[in-house]
């Protein structure tokens, strides 16, 4: 089943040329996509144009079989959620769990409902244990992780991640893509997650990796195929390659294929040997 549809999407900014233009993207239910380009390429734009937080000039988004429109905008909301670069701006509660709280109390759900998904929410994410903390002593990591926490009680069917992990430091950064990790693990085709980063390491974790040029679709495919493939074009763009990549076109001896740096370690372990 499609999740997010694109169909022919066109969009400018007021006294600049067009960003998009028959544009055409389909996400599958389950999918784990990484949404990468340099700077400018429309990655956020594409995001806030799927929320309905920008007004496309033309053509159609569809999520789960719901059309992007006026009437539907909330419904399709209601299936997904948001985590932004800066935790901090998304913050509104005294406390942890007041924040958590927040959309839930927007959505109307009832208060003797609201504490047990605060809790669920909160432990899915590893953040059960902070429910009473205030939000501006938690580290970058921890803040971020109560950011999709707060996602994550409202239960969409799609996250969309702008960026969540560029102003984390790298253990901040490694908590929040383990919790990603473990989120599809356990909620299988029942979560699409969309991952907009510019960093390729963090690319290389998704299912698959759609990469945009100046509002243009120039590769798609998983991981091995989109490194493999598009070496030379993701350094023209200024995105350099995952590290396992960098360290194999190092090696004397290259591996034959695209592999991660958990494949490239047992590999080199093997040809040690």
């Amino acid at each position: 089943m499609d999740a997010i549809k694109i169909d022919n999407l066109a969009y400018h900014y007021e006294d600049q040329a067009p960003l998009f233009k028959n544009f055409n993207l389909t996400i599958q239910a389950g999918d784990w996509v990484a949404l990468v380009g340099h700077n400018g390429s429309g990655k956020s734009t594409l995001a806030k144009l799927i929320l309905g937080l920008l007004e496309r000039d033309d053509g159609k988004i569809t999520v789960y079989d719901l059309p992007l429109t006026e009437e539907n905008l909330g419904k399709a909301r209601e299936k997904m959620g948001m985590v932004f670069q800066n935790p901090d701006n998304q913050f509104v509660g005294a406390t942890v769990a007041d924040d958590v709280a927040f959309g839930l109390e927007n959505q109307q759900v009832p208060s003797q409902d609201m504490p047990a998904k605060i809790e669920a929410a909160l432990k899915t994410v590893g953040m059960a244990a902070f429910a009473d903390r205030e939000p501006h002593y938690l580290s970058g990591g921890q803040k971020q992780r109560v950011a999709l926490a707060s996602v994550l009680a409202l239960q969409p069917k799609i996250i969309i991640l702008d960026e969540a992990t560029a102003m984390l430091d790298p253990q901040g950064r490694a908590a929040v893509l383990q919790t990603l990790k473990d989120l599809k693990k356990a909620y299988g085709d029942q979560l699409t997650l969309i991952m907009i980063t510019h960093d390729m390491d963090e690319a290389s974790l998704a299912d698959r990796v759609v990469v945009l040029d100046d509002g243009k679709l120039v590769l798609d495919g998983t991981p091995a195929e989109v490194f493999e493939a598009g070496d030379q074009k993701l350094k023209d763009l200024g995105l350099g390659l995952p590290f396992s990549v960098q360290v194999s076109q190092a090696l004397k001896v290259q591996p034959p294929h695209y592999l991660n740096q958990q494949e490239l370690l047992q590999w080199l372990l093997t040809l040690n040997k």
